[in-house]
């Protein structure tokens, strides 16, 4: 069967769930065609993989780009590049990732008779309920990601796809209250496809030759607010006064990134803190074997409690202690497993005490380390989220409860749980 997958990113930067969700298809034996978005002028056309990748035009002036490329459903080059493409390959199914692109998707689907799956990484309305919460925003996104209108268009996605995917059991009960049927919701979670990389030595990363012999927290991720990776920098000032030569290894970028740079030439932590951007998804596995600690220091937001972090497993599929938060995904994950240790959300000093405890004793690192890896090895990996999503992308009629087992009634006992 031939699937059109749209995705609203800059293939293949930040695409860690797509290209996991992408090979797994094509594995599988579909002809995979994905649409993105091109904002940095790269191939109109390319293979990757068994995929094959298309982008929207592309054309020399910054701003005339950005607004031709934005993604949102009322865009009409994104419209004209669906309809031509699904038309131009003979697309049986539809996958479209994330909101600002799913009613364009169903709209086409419901057009050429086209069954439609959405697969909600991100929790839209959430997310930029967060993003006004904890940064400050220009005037125009209060139009223009404006929570509420999104949380409109959601009840209409949530009501109309054929069928739907989220990464934790807080989102699909969520999406049940918020009108979508029980039986067409199935959790796909952010599990690791690259277990054996993650369980395999890998060469220590040149940019920590440096700091070889300090010990190293690790942050992998977008740099956004509500991640607190600015709260995690404050509290490696009280870090250090027990631990003189701890240090922050963070990957990643995003609009924060000039905000945490600020408060490390602030509190004068340059030597203590290494901002090393955006790595390519095949080195990520580098940092993470060669840190003690990876941390999970999200503030309290509507998005962070209903989402769960891919890194989460990534920590502890390579065996790295995870300090994280005290959050409810979070906190069900870790406290089932027990691979790590929670702090009180918001609190930099409660971050730093549990961050020194932790540095101070590698062999309780170790301990944490090992019983992630054994979690991921025997549940927590992608063999078993790519099942769920080959069996709903490839149901022939509405999706059942032979494909979502998250209605059984064990799981209505966990749902009675978490709602109260």
């Amino acid at each position: 069967m031939t699937i059109l997958y749209i995705y609203q990113g800059e293939w293949p930067r930040g695409a860690t769930r797509v290209a996991k969700q992408v090979r797994s298809l094509a594995r599988a034996g579909h002809d995979v065609h994905l649409l993105a978005r091109n904002y940095e002028g790269a191939p109109r056309l390319e293979p990757w993989e068994q995929v094959t990748v298309h982008r929207l035009p592309w054309v020399r002036v910054r701003w005339l780009n950005r607004v031709l490329n934005f993604p949102v459903f009322v865009n009409p080059l994104w419209a004209w590049a669906m309809w031509r493409l699904a038309r131009s390959t003979g697309a049986g199914r539809i996958v479209v990732a994330d909101l600002p692109l799913a009613p364009s998707a169903i709209w086409l689907g419901r057009l050429l008779g086209i069954r439609v799956h959405y697969d909600m990484a991100e929790v839209y309305p959430e997310f930029l309920k967060s993003l006004h919460a904890v940064s400050v925003r220009p005037l125009s996104d209060r139009v223009i990601r404006s929570p509420g209108a999104a949380a409109l268009v959601e009840r209409c996605v949530l009501r109309t796809a054929s069928s739907i995917s989220v990464v934790c059991e807080e989102s699909r009960l969520r999406c049940v209250r918020r009108g979508a049927r029980a039986d067409r919701v199935v959790l796909v979670g952010n599990t690791p496809d690259n277990v054996a990389e993650l369980t395999t030595a890998q060469p220590f990363p040149p940019e920590l030759r440096s700091w070889a012999r300090r010990p190293r927290a690790l942050f992998v991720g977008t740099l956004l607010a509500d991640r607190g990776v600015k709260e995690t920098v404050e509290a490696l000032e009280l870090v250090r006064r027990a631990v003189p030569d701890a240090c922050l290894v963070v990957v990643g970028d995003g609009p924060d990134r000039p905000r945490i740079a600020q408060t490390v030439e602030r509190l004068g932590l340059g030597d203590h803190v290494a901002l090393l951007g955006w790595q390519r998804h095949e080195r990520l596995t580098e940092f993470y074997q060669h840190c003690q600690v990876g941390l999970l220091p999200f503030l309290d937001t509507p998005h962070v409690r209903v989402t769960l972090a891919n890194k989460l497993f990534d920590y502890m599929g390579a065996g790295l202690a995870v300090l994280a938060a005290d959050l409810p995904p979070m906190r069900r994950v870790l406290e089932e497993v027990g691979a790590g240790v929670l702090y009180t959300v918001g609190s930099p000093r409660a971050l730093a005490e549990q961050l020194v405890t932790l540095l101070k004793d590698p062999d309780r690192c170790h301990t944490l380390g090992a019983r992630g890896r054994e979690a991921v090895v025997a549940k927590y990996h992608w063999g078993r989220d790519e099942a769920t999503l080959l069996g709903v992308v490839d149901a022939v009629e509405e999706p059942t409860r032979r494909h979502t087992p998250n209605v059984a009634s064990p799981q209505r006992v966990a749902e009675r749980t978490l709602l109260k």
